[in-house]
């Protein structure tokens, strides 16, 4: 009788912790999903459209869309050593 209640007392714990550390679990995945984004700091010269040459894109033109997009950027101004992202 002292084994099951051992038993139950351990398994109690186990579910107890797992629904106490998922959440922490969770953050973690999705912090490492944002810092293995890619990002470009922009040289002299440099455009979204060059970046987008560079980076062999196949649709330079949705590129700049998307490239503006992540970047919250209105305009195509891009400044030397900036860091953008690239989506």
């Amino acid at each position: 009788m002292e084994n099951i209640k051992n038993t139950i007392y351990l398994l109690a714990f186990v579910i107890l912790f797992s629904i106490i550390t998922k959440p922490l679990i969770l953050t973690d995945v999705s912090s490492r999903d944002h810092s293995s984004e890619l990002t470009y700091k922009v040289q002299h010269g440099d455009n979204l459209w060059v970046i987008g040459n560079k980076l062999n894109v196949q649709n330079v033109s949705e590129f700049v869309f998307e490239v503006k997009k992540a970047n919250n950027l209105e305009e195509s101004i891009l400044f030397v050593d900036q860091i953008i992202k690239i989506p």
